[in-house]
């Protein structure tokens, strides 16, 4: 009996592998991406289990580093697979947060640095418990900020995570706040041209 037992929980997995990879599988319940038809996701059992597909979907996804028009439809499509969780799972307070900052994230690599201020903004208020967010959300708005040549507000911002995440006992929030410092401590002073 065990024996059967484990030749169906490794058939199950299969299946669920199979309909994890996107391919058509009956009885599956799927999120069809907003406004894309061609963009389909699985509707899983948790905001869990939506956001670590969302996110292994985003980490399989080869982005082109030059901008084209390919890249754009990739990092479009790694956004809707973190908006699945967002839409299933809005009150979830742990995984709509990340998937938020996800989608944050995204959009500051396609260099689109108002969107991207506009996201960490609403994750900061969306999400006022989770000091992981707060931290990402005053580097990232720093970074945009600074890429759009606003270097004092950007500063601002640096500083503000300094201030209040410096004490942190959780290393992830470390690790942003030295990366804040590094930028806030940068002189300001343009880089010298070579001759």
């Amino acid at each position: 009996m065990k024996g059967k037992t484990m030749s169906c929980n490794r058939q199950w997995d299969r299946v669920i592998i199979v309909v994890v990879l996107g391919t058509a599988a009956c009885g599956c319940s799927r999120f069809i991406a907003r406004g894309r038809s061609d963009v389909v996701f699985p509707r899983l059992d948790s905001a869990r289990e939506q956001f670590y597909y969302a996110a292994q979907y985003d980490e399989n996804t080869l982005v082109p580093r030059e901008r084209s028009e390919e890249r754009d439809e990739r990092v479009r499509r790694i956004i809707a697979a973190y908006q699945t969780v967002l839409d299933h799972f809005p009150g979830d307070q742990l995984y709509a947060p990340l998937a938020l900052a996800s989608i944050g994230n995204c959009y500051f690599d396609k260099e689109n640095y108002r969107r991207t201020i506009r996201i960490f903004k609403d994750a900061q208020e969306r999400y006022p418990n989770y000091p992981f967010v707060h931290a990402e959300a005053q580097w990232k708005i720093g970074r945009s900020l600074e890429r759009l040549g606003k270097i004092r507000q950007a500063k601002r911002h640096y500083k503000c995570c300094i201030d209040t995440f410096r004490h942190s006992k959780n290393d992830q929030i470390l690790a942003i706040v030295a990366l804040c410092s590094d930028r806030y401590f940068q002189p300001s002073v343009p880089e010298r041209r070579g001759r």
